[in-house]
């Protein structure tokens, strides 16, 4: 396969102000395996959400084939050959891995005449094929909620190929899989990479080294480098914003942080109290003696200037333990001060993105005002 699949032309995409993604070009061709990398917030997710529909350019151009995708609604893009599998595993767990992917290969796209109806000899074929390439022949008859947590991930991948997508998005498909499942989703990636064009993204960058063919370094919303895996660790560019960050604030810390501060941004105006909130409850949320405490707060303080948007943000939050703390941090930093109509908005936007149950926020929101208490 040859030639150009993707092209991205001068990107831009603002929410309220504020560009995760700043003029991106970008380009890929028929038969690609290209690996995605760049710190939270450099616009991987916002980049995706381009190519799939589910986001518009407020300016410039994304084509796929040569077509306008700015043209196509989510689920036009998706038959025009865009596969997406998200970092959360989305896979019917009552059904087993079989049945997932003969629901994926119907073109009906229908539940009941899938299941109901006999499958024909062709599908079949391709679905005990798909089966043995994602290693779950053994297993492909048994309830899918019985499969562990990287081969939720493999059959996920599996029920893509089943719709026989021109291009696979693959989102950080190792996250908390253990290093055998990793091995072992590198080897599947590169086997699909044969047949397919695929863009990975991803921030475990053992797993990055695995599958690298051609990788693109995004920061700050624009493409800082594209090469090798080799010329990617040697840039200087690279190690000064993202290899060399030796940081020892967690993923997950920096994640509600950023959270918090987005909050506090919403108006412009990020007062010293609402600083102090989140410094004061990250450091005893994330350090249990004093010392430690005193350490993540002058860390955490360095990263507190940097805006970025929720929805580049929330998508990321892994558990619901993490969702709470940052809707419990959210609504401190907005209740510190008097709430004005800006923060009421990008709240309530934070609670759409949440989606927690009324009385999940109720609880949350309560305790928030008694920490502000306290």
């Amino acid at each position: 396969m040859s030639g150009a699949l993707l092209n991205i032309d001068n990107v831009t995409v603002s929410f309220d102000g504020f560009k995760a993604l700043n003029n991106l070009n970008f380009s890929m061709n028929e038969g690609e395996l290209r690996v995605i990398i760049g710190p939270n917030g450099a616009g991987k997710t916002t980049f995706l959400d381009v190519i799939t529909g589910k986001v518009k350019p407020t300016e410039g151009k994304a084509y796929f084939k040569g077509s306008d995708l700015s043209k196509h609604k989510e689920h036009e893009i998706s038959r025009m050959g865009v596969g997406r599998k998200f970092q959360t595993p989305r896979v019917y767990l009552n059904l087993s891995p079989r049945e997932n992917l003969e629901l994926s290969a119907n073109r009906q796209k229908s539940v009941f005449p899938t299941l109901l109806k006999q499958t024909p000899t062709p599908e079949k074929r391709t679905v005990n094929s798909l089966l043995e390439t994602i290693g779950l022949y053994e297993k492909g008859d048994i309830p899918a909620a019985l499969l562990s947590h990287g081969e939720k991930q493999w059959l996920e991948i599996g029920m893509l190929v089943a719709q026989s997508p021109d291009l696979l998005l693959v989102d950080e498909p190792v996250a908390g899989l253990t290093d055998e499942e990793t091995e072992k989703t590198g080897k599947l990636l590169m086997a699909l990479a044969e047949s397919h064009s695929v863009i990975v993204i991803e921030h475990d960058m053992e797993f990055v080294r695995q599958i690298a063919r051609q990788v693109t370094v995004l920061h700050e919303g624009s493409v800082l480098f594209e090469g090798t895996m080799d010329q990617v660790q040697n840039d200087p560019r690279v190690i000064e914003v993202y290899l060399g960050q030796e940081a020892t604030v967690t993923p997950e810390q920096m994640l509600i942080l950023r959270i918090a501060a987005s909050m506090a941004w919403a108006d412009d105006n990020f007062a010293p109290v609402q600083q102090e909130v989140i410094l004061s409850e990250l450091s005893r949320q994330f350090a249990s003696d004093p010392a430690g405490q005193q350490a993540l707060r002058e860390e955490l303080q360095n990263y507190l200037a940097k805006r970025i948007p929720l929805e580049e943000l929330v998508p990321q939050l892994q558990t619901p333990q993490q969702r709470e703390l940052a809707l419990k941090l959210s609504y401190e930093i907005i209740s510190s001060n008097t709430i004005n109509e800006t923060e009421a908005r990008v709240y309530q936007r934070l609670l759409s993105l949440l989606d927690l149950p009324p009385e999940t926020v109720a609880r949350l929101e309560a305790a928030a005002l008694e920490s502000l208490k306290s």
